[in-house]
């Protein structure tokens, strides 16, 4: 195209050049044939005619260049505008999507999701347990409600770390509300296997005060006397433990293990004050003298711990495998031992089982303790039991009753639990008959040789929901002494306890 255009530019040219001089040839007549000034005149109009050919075909390639430019351009400007229009549709889409998730109710999983996303790592979550409770007791003239509000509190820092915090709040008849602390821990997990224990945290000694004390796991509304109001073991301590588990043989043959050091068991001093007998003024002591059958408490102020403090051990092993046909048994062992007041020893050793198979559940334990006495009291030895079973009806159908009732009685669990202590003495002052929940206010199960029969029906509106029904037999027998007063126990009058508790756990 190019050289057709100067082609075509060059013949216009051409022909401009060869008419000219004929044009003034025809003008003047004369002829100019044979002379050389009309053939320089040529040469000189030749010349301009390269000359402008060449600056066209310069021209001609500007063109070109600034064409393709353009179509360069062009292109560029259709990926542009084709673009803009992919983005254009992928945020038209964007809000459709979000305004339909604006218009829709959050699901629990979505909300879940966002609530992790803003906390991140650190989480909270309460959990706990509530009861209330009616009191009869026979002897003591009791008729009472009691309120218990124990809320958990467990703080997440992070996939290792977790604080737990436990608040007792204990409203015993014509009494304002007591709080206390009895569980404040930091649990580092060492590894999946292995976690270290650090804080206040309850007594690893058997199972009873770790796995079976919260209101709505116990099947009683009571304790088991050994871990009642005048307990064997100190129901808390302050301390270090480490815990972990393994796995010996099939799924469900384990074993766990807690070791654990701790300020150690510290017992009360007699406060000079008597709730069974007004009459009676007790022969009070200094307070820095032991009486044989002080009552433990926990935890022990470190200032009375002036030598080593406390060791404890435990070990549980499961035998069977959970597809055993057998049912779930656990066989434990633990040791407890330490120094308490100047130096003198306290030692405790014990032995539980728990059995399980369908709707049987069983449960028991031994348990042993020492206590090196200043002279010439003597030592202070102590035995504590119990023997529990609960049998749940969910498999009971009797024929010829509507199904609403099977139902209802389907829901029901009896049971029944024999504990004891024997001991060899008792301090009168340090006996409080004030009723509270889990307590029927017996004076009974303070004597050297506490017996009781308990009765228990339960009915279960759901697995952490129960309304518990108790019938307790006080039963001590004869023997031992008040070390306050130093006056002998007689034979002392069985006692009779009715105690109904509505407990749910969260």
């Amino acid at each position: 195209m190019r050289w057709a255009l100067i082609a075509g530019v060059g013949a216009a040219l051409v022909c401009s050049a060869i008419q000219t001089p004929l044009s003034i040839f025809a003008a003047d007549g004369s002829s100019t044939v044979g002379k050389r000034p009309a053939k320089a005149s040529r040469d000189d109009q030749i010349l301009e005619i390269k000359q402008e050919l060449h600056s066209l075909e310069h021209r001609v390639e500007e063109l070109e260049s600034e064409n393709a430019g353009l179509r360069k351009t062009n292109a560029q400007l259709k990926e542009d505008a084709q673009k803009t229009q992919s983005a254009q549709t992928a945020t038209t889409q964007q809000i459709q999507a979000l305004q339909t998730q604006v218009a829709s109710a959050p699901s629990p999983a979505t909300f879940s999701d966002a609530v992790n996303r803003y906390l991140g790592r650190y989480r909270f979550t309460l959990v706990g347990g509530a009861g209330g409770s009616f009191t009869y007791d026979k002897d003591s003239n009791i008729n009472s409600f009691a309120l218990d509000f124990e809320p958990i509190i467990l703080w997440q820092l992070n996939d290792r770390m977790l604080f737990e915090g436990t608040i007792e709040a204990n409203l015993p008849s014509g009494s304002s509300a007591d709080f206390q602390m009895p569980v404040a821990t930091l649990q580092y997990f060492l590894t999946d296997y292995m976690s270290l224990n650090m804080g206040i945290f309850d007594q690893p000694f058997g199972d009873w005060y770790e796995d079976q004390s919260p209101l709505w796991v116990n099947r009683f509304v009571t304790a088991p006397l050994p871990y009642g109001v005048d307990p064997v073991i100190p129901p808390t301590d302050v301390g270090i433990q480490v815990r972990g588990g393994i796995r010996w043989g099939q799924t469900g043959q384990n074993a766990d293990y807690t070791v654990w050091v701790s300020n150690g068991p510290g017992f009360t001093n007699s406060t000079c004050t008597n709730n069974i007998s007004p009459s009676v003024t007790p022969s009070c002591p200094s307070p820095s003298t032991a009486l044989v059958g002080d009552t433990l408490y926990s935890p022990n102020n470190i200032k009375l711990n002036t030598h080593t403090p406390a060791f404890g051990g435990r070990i549980r092993v499961y035998p069977f495998p959970i597809d055993s046909r057998l049912g779930r048994l656990e066989l434990g062992a633990s040791s407890y031992d330490g120094k308490w007041l100047d130096g003198y020893w306290f030692k405790s050793w014990g032995v539980d089982f728990n059995y399980f198979k369908g709707g049987l559940q069983t449960r028991g334990e031994w348990i042993q303790t020492y206590r090196q006495m200043p002279s010439p009291q003597g030592n202070d030895n102590r035995q504590g039991w119990y023997v529990q079973a609960g049998y749940f009806l969910t498999g009971l159908r009797i024929p010829s009753v509507p199904t609403a009732i099977n139902a209802a009685l389907a829901k029901f669990e009896p049971l029944v639990r024999y504990s004891g202590v024997n001991e060899r003495a008792t301090v009168q002052s340090e006996m409080n008959t004030s009723p509270q929940v889990g307590f029927t206010g017996s004076p009974s199960v303070y004597m050297p040789h506490a017996r009781e029969v308990a009765l228990g029906l339960d009915y279960w509106f759901a697995p952490s929901i129960a309304w518990q029904n108790e019938f307790d037999f006080e039963l001590p027998g004869q023997g031992g002494y008040y070390s306050d007063t130093g006056q002998p126990i007689h034979a002392t009058a069985n006692d009779r306890a009715f105690v109904s508790q509505f407990a749910l756990g969260f």
